[in-house]
């Protein structure tokens, strides 16, 4: 959660847009509006459940946790359609968003079909993400994704799967003043932003939300806890850098012993390198010496010394 007092919140904050659309006497309202502003037509809204868990089917499984979770009339006969609403100011988990959507679409479905059922019978599904940030980097207002068949692009594919993902800033131009409108209210939903009816709705039920003291109370309870937590994590974190700090502190004392080591033999063995040569120097002195005074052959002046077979050659190198 952001460093915001609940007046500043905007319905683009995760938890004013829940709190506002799960509020009993303006969630329909307000989620009405909403997808009127998004689809263009009227939805008539039979229910709308904020924070909607879907839990996995089995456990070690992932669930999902729906910010707006809203059925049309006429979805128990595959007539309205199913509509998860999701602001989304995430923008270092951007990537993963298209996979995030396929999951609540398929978890979406589980939910509406029964073991006896036909597959007809799955309403039509819109997962609709109102984002701060640009989510594919194109500067639209909306991006609309459907399946389709990629050898006929043309050719109807319709699985009932929809997913808008309207961002913010994006490009006005060819979009309704309505849409545009919306979106900034959204973004910052402040009285200066109210520029036609329907947001002057919307901003009368957040009002009422923002100044009902038991949401505000929900709001203290729920910073507090994420301050905690916050603190927590943060005393983990140190803690863990700490292991970290030892175990690097330990590493690099071996590293050192190790390194020091490593000296020592490398001096060691320039030393017995340096012996090594020095010998070898004296026995060249010798043999140079017999082959001289006695005119021997160096295999003569080697034989005499007693110098074996296999390293003759190496000091015949060195006369």
């Amino acid at each position: 959660m952001e460093n915001k007092t609940f007046d500043q919140m905007n319905l683009l904050d995760s938890f004013l847009f829940g709190t506002t659309l799960g509020y009993e006497e303006y969630g329909k309202e307000v989620s009405g509006i909403i997808l009127k502003t998004i689809l263009r037509r009227e939805v008539k809204i039979k229910k709308v459940v904020s924070e909607m868990v879907m839990f996995p089917t089995k456990p070690g499984l992932h669930g999902v946790r729906l910010d707006a979770f809203i059925e049309e009339e006429g979805t128990e006969v595959a007539t309205g359609g199913i509509y998860d609403l999701e602001p989304d100011k995430k923008e270092s988990e951007k990537s993963h968003l298209p996979k995030r959507v396929r999951y609540y679409h398929s978890k979406i479905d589980m939910h509406y079909l029964e073991a006896s059922e036909k597959y007809k019978t799955l309403p039509q599904v819109w997962v609709i993400f109102i984002t701060s940030f640009d989510p594919f980097g194109q500067n639209r207002l909306v991006y609309t994704i459907k399946n389709h068949c990629v050898e006929v692009p043309d050719m109807d594919y319709d699985d009932g799967a929809t997913t808008l993902l309207l961002y913010v800033d994006g490009d006005p131009e060819g979009y309704p003043k309505e849409l545009v409108q919306l979106l900034a209210y959204m973004k910052h939903s402040i009285p200066e932003n109210v520029c036609n009816p329907d947001l002057a709705q919307i901003h009368s039920c957040v009002d009422k939300v923002k100044k009902d003291p038991k949401v505000r109370e929900v709001f203290v309870t729920l910073e507090e806890y994420v301050e905690r937590e916050k603190a927590e994590a943060l005393e983990e974190a140190e803690r863990k850098i700490a292991e970290e700090r030892k175990r690097v502190d330990e590493a690099l004392k071996t590293a050192a012993e190790e390194k020091a080591r490593a000296n020592e033999a490398e001096k060691k063995a320039i030393e017995e390198k340096s012996r090594a040569d020095k010998a070898d120097r004296q026995i060249v002195a010798s043999i140079r010496m017999i082959m001289s005074l006695s005119e021997k052959t160096a295999d003569s002046a080697m034989d005499e010394l007693g110098i074996d077979v296999e390293m003759r050659d190496y000091y015949k190198a060195m006369l």
